[in-house]
């Protein structure tokens, strides 16, 4: 006899699947995101390592000097872009860290998700192994029926 459920333990089967499948795309975006984060933090430490050189070179290109007001004002508008960007770059990495959050979450969100689909696989599973148990029990009580019509019992003599 054919097992009832398995439609519904097919369906199950391919919940399952689809939920290991968004699980591993969430897993994967979580690590490029975090690859994203380190790449950015690497951007603002190199950039926290040279400003002052920068900063110390345009400087060093006006002092000691005399000059005029219109280079004094690209010395300070160059200082300026040294500031914007070291500013640029740490929003840079907010905004990384906070799409990491997100993704982290959202792995997490993918992991409940598939863990509930397993569950509700496993019941079927489980309900199917005593089906079977079940199902050959009543076959063996069948064939013992049947063997005995043919056999019949035996006289003693």
């Amino acid at each position: 006899m054919a097992y009832l459920l398995q439609p519904l333990l097919r369906i199950r089967q391919m919940r399952e699947d689809r939920a290991s499948g968004t699980l591993t795309a969430a897993r994967q975006a979580r690590e490029s995101a975090e690859t994203v984060l380190a790449a950015r933090r690497k951007d603002l430490d190199d950039y926290n390592e040279t400003r002052e050189e920068r900063r110390d070179r345009i400087y060093d290109a006006i002092i000691g000097q005399t000059v005029t007001m219109e280079r004094l004002d690209l010395a300070a508008e160059g200082v300026a872009r040294i500031d914007e960007e070291g500013i640029l770059k740490a929003d840079n990495v907010k905004r990384a860290e906070s799409d990491l959050n997100e993704r982290i979450s959202q792995e997490a969100e993918a992991r409940q998700q598939f863990n509930l689909a397993t569950k509700e696989r496993m019941k079927i599973d489980e309900h199917r192994s005593i089906w079977l148990a079940a199902d050959a029990a009543a076959q063996e009580y069948r064939a013992e029926g049947e063997l005995e019509d043919f056999v019949g019992r035996k006289e003693s003599i």
